[in-house]
């Protein structure tokens, strides 16, 4: 029975862990989501869904992988966010 308790336990601390993940976090906005993604850009190694689950765009699946609710998080990305380049300008026009 002692094999039994173990995969009891381990099943009360995935499910634990699994709807703790699921959670959805706050939406950061605004300047405190572009300030978020500016301090945060290299603690992701370039995993954006993961990035934007932590931002509160999304959720974490069952299994631990990050599902990003894509749109609304581009969205307010672009509004937080100057996207256009400061050199821009500088370059030619498309041909």
């Amino acid at each position: 029975m002692i094999g039994f308790e173990n995969r009891l336990t381990r099943k009360k601390s995935h499910e634990t862990k699994a709807s703790q993940a699921n959670q959805m976090k706050k939406k950061l906005k605004g300047k405190g989501l572009a300030d978020y993604i500016e301090a945060h850009r290299q603690d992701f190694q370039g995993d954006g869904d993961t990035l934007c689950v932590e931002a509160g765009y999304g959720k974490y699946s069952q299994s631990g992988e990050p599902i990003c609710d894509f749109k609304p998080f581009i969205q307010e990305l672009s509004t937080a966010v100057d996207l256009e380049s400061p050199y821009s300008h500088d370059l030619p026009p498309n041909t």
